[in-house]
């Protein structure tokens, strides 16, 4: 319906077919098993991820491109992912039912026609009597805009002033749905449900009067715009981002909270500064995580007790140095590791006993689901304690216990991944679970593929070596096979501390690899450096020269195609 029987007039509108079917599909995912805020989520960590740093590259574009050179490279998290998001924002402006009204008359002017993203924006705002022209300004606004905020309460008066600021590539303001909710600062109790907010000024107050007592304010709920939030303050209030982690009623937004929490701990780590109160806030909030007997969603709860990735924090330094960003990360992980070994092994050791149950059954209902992905969680945590050859050999031998007793591929994988990056007295289980995993295999590409994948993203001192080996000599890995291409390659490149090595092996790696699969398919070839290379701006001095060395000399190969040169050129400016 929103692909082929309702096409695009030309490829500038690619975002009007694939952004919808995106949110189709995300609507459709979070319905099932009654997992939407886990959908939610899981979309909102790819959109930080990936797309805000795509929207902070060279190649940052509107949803609805300008112009391009290769129509292959605006297959781009942009045009899907944050045009998915574009579409979410008509849903909360409008309501579900105002945006099935705008849906129903789309489908009736346009069903078998070929259409532009105007014609879209056209059927919500007439079906709902609307005017949604300051809106349009999204299609055609690269970057990511950010919202500041700041507030004031008059106790006498019992009001309170909620200040919102915007800033974007566009001259003239958006409009963005913030949608709020206002929590009781004394009780906890939520005294103004979620609430949508039109900002569409570049700085407007909104009043919440009849209050009595102050408040804590839960902000873009649902994440509902792709911006960024920041306080005007300049810094986050840890204190707020605690009471929101323990107790907002909005599950997206305290999750959200405690990975800003999180956040706050880990850079500081890394940046050297104080950090007990904020570690002492984290491991407070990570306990009652721990044991809160309201979350009765076991995903939910996996998802709470997670550390921001080191993509998600890469977004938040203005130079981005990948091997400080793991050590500090590393070292907030094991902090709660410790703290928690104890509660940590008996919520495993639950845990493994209610899914054991189960036998050799292997269930895909919301509920198998979440206690699979948060026994991996405990795990991750249990084995990050390896200072002593001891400890190495108690995660080790917890971890080859998972793998060997998995009964499908999330276990196995979950298992296999933390042992890959095993050293000391864990080598010898690390060898043995690569080995075991590559022969059950027997052959299946797509089981070949997460193999790769985990080799490539291991956290080992050798592990360029490693991929430099598999990518010449074994018989299972060739550059024509585009899936195990960016399982091997693509996943290293991801694997940021080890390719973003000061020395630059890891980069001219990549240019040996790209010089060759620019032949054989250039289009991956593009992708890969678009992901990889182009944001040299972001890091120091000596990492940049080196990532624009290679970029220069793949622009420069004789014959080169149009795919990669593209992104060369672009990622040079």
């Amino acid at each position: 319906w929103t692909g082929n029987r309702v096409p695009c007039r030309d490829w500038f509108q690619l975002t009007l077919k694939e952004g919808l079917t995106v949110f189709r599909d995300q609507q459709f995912s979070g319905q099932i098993n009654n997992c939407a805020a886990v959908t939610r989520i899981q979309n909102v960590l790819f959109v930080r991820g990936s797309q805000f740093k795509e929207d902070d590259g060279p190649m940052s574009h509107p949803i609805r491109p300008d112009s391009y050179i290769a129509m292959d490279n605006f297959y781009t998290a942009t045009v899907y992912r944050k045009g998915a998001e574009v579409i979410r924002m008509y849903d909360t402006i409008l309501g579900s039912q105002g945006f099935r009204k705008g849906m129903d008359l789309y489908f009736k002017r346009h069903d078998m026609c070929a259409v532009t993203c105007d014609d879209f924006l056209a059927a919500m705002a007439d079906a709902n009597g609307v005017d949604l022209s300051q809106f349009a300004r999204w299609y055609s606004t690269s970057g990511t805009p950010v919202i500041t905020y700041s507030s004031t309460f008059d106790k006498e008066k019992g009001l309170y002033q909620l200040t919102l600021s915007q800033s974007s590539r566009n001259d003239e303001p958006l409009l963005v749905p913030v949608a709020i909710g206002l929590l009781d600062k004394g009780t906890g109790e939520e005294v103004v449900p979620t609430t949508v907010l039109q900002l569409k000024e570049k700085r407007m107050t909104f009043d919440f009067p009849g209050l009595k007592g102050d408040v804590i304010p839960s902000i873009l709920r649902n994440f509902s715009a792709p911006v960024k939030l920041v306080p005007a303050s300049g810094a986050v209030d840890e204190s707020d981002l605690a009471f929101l982690a323990s107790r907002d009623t909005d599950g997206f937004n305290r999750w959200d909270a405690a990975q800003k929490l999180y956040e706050a701990a880990i850079l500081k780590v890394m940046n050297k500064e104080a950090h007990d109160e904020t570690l002492h806030r984290v491991l407070e909030t990570f306990g009652q995580t721990l044991k809160d007997e309201g979350i009765s969603d076991d995903s939910i709860r996996a998802y709470a007790l997670i550390l921001p990735s080191e993509a998600t924090l890469s977004e938040s330094v203005t130079v981005i140095d990948p091997p400080a960003i793991r050590s500090a990360r590393k070292h907030v992980k094991k902090a709660i590791a410790s703290k928690f070994k104890g509660e940590l092994l008996d919520a495993y050791t639950k845990l493994t006993a209610t899914i054991e149950v189960d036998g050799e059954t292997f269930k895909v209902d919301g509920v198998s689901v979440g206690r699979r992905r948060l026994r991996n969680v405990y795990l991750g945590y249990l084995c990050s304690i390896v200072e002593t050859g001891e400890e190495q050999k108690e995660a080790a031998a917890l971890a080859t216990k998972h793998f060997n007793s998995a009964t499908g591929m999330t276990d196995t994988l979950g298992a296999l991944t933390l042992l890959a990056s095993m050293g000391g007295e864990g080598e010898s289980a690390r060898e043995a679970a690569i080995q075991k995993f590559y022969k059950d295999a027997d052959g299946d590409p797509l089981v070949l593929n997460k193999w790769f994948a985990v080799l490539a993203g291991a956290d080992l001192p050798d592990v360029l070596d490693r991929v430099i080996k598999l990518s010449s000599s074994h018989p299972d890995f060739t550059l024509k096979n585009p899936n195990r291409c960016r399982a091997l390659v693509l996943t290293f490149t991801m694997n940021a501390a080890a390719f973003h090595d000061e020395e630059g092996a890891g980069y001219e790696f990549l240019g040996d690899i790209l010089e060759k699969l620019d032949k054989v398919n250039s289009k991956v070839a593009a992708r890969t450096t678009a992901g990889s290379l182009i944001g040299w701006k972001k890091y120091n001095e000596k990492r940049a020269s080196l990532m624009k060395a290679q970029l220069e000399r793949l622009k420069n190969m004789p014959n080169v195609s149009n795919d990669l040169l593209e992104i060369c050129s672009k990622g040079l400016k």
